[in-house]
């Protein structure tokens, strides 16, 4: 019992470990939503910096995906990794 315990707590470490290093939250839709806004601001450009002067880019992200689902926001999520890893 303690073994199946012990590797639950570890597949949960592995899986929600990095989000949590990454953005510091645990849920794939707020991470999205922060990755979308970092990769907005890294961007940059006038209708970015018109929009960060009159809202929050994450605020207005995670209005942009209220309508998904946790598996949508975690493929999403990997999309974004693989293309920032691609250099994309």
């Amino acid at each position: 019992m303690r073994t199946l315990a012990s590797f639950l707590v570890a597949l949960q470490l592995i899986t929600l470990g990095p989000l949590y290093a990454f953005y510091g939250q645990v849920d794939p839709c707020r991470a999205l939503a922060s990755e979308i806004a970092a990769r907005a601001e890294a961007a940059g450009g006038l209708g970015n910096t018109l929009e960060d002067a009159f809202g929050d880019l994450e605020i207005n992200a995670r209005k942009d995906i209220a309508d998904h689902s946790t598996g949508q926001c975690v493929s999403q999520l990997f999309t974004n990794w693989s293309e920032r890893a691609m250099g994309k």
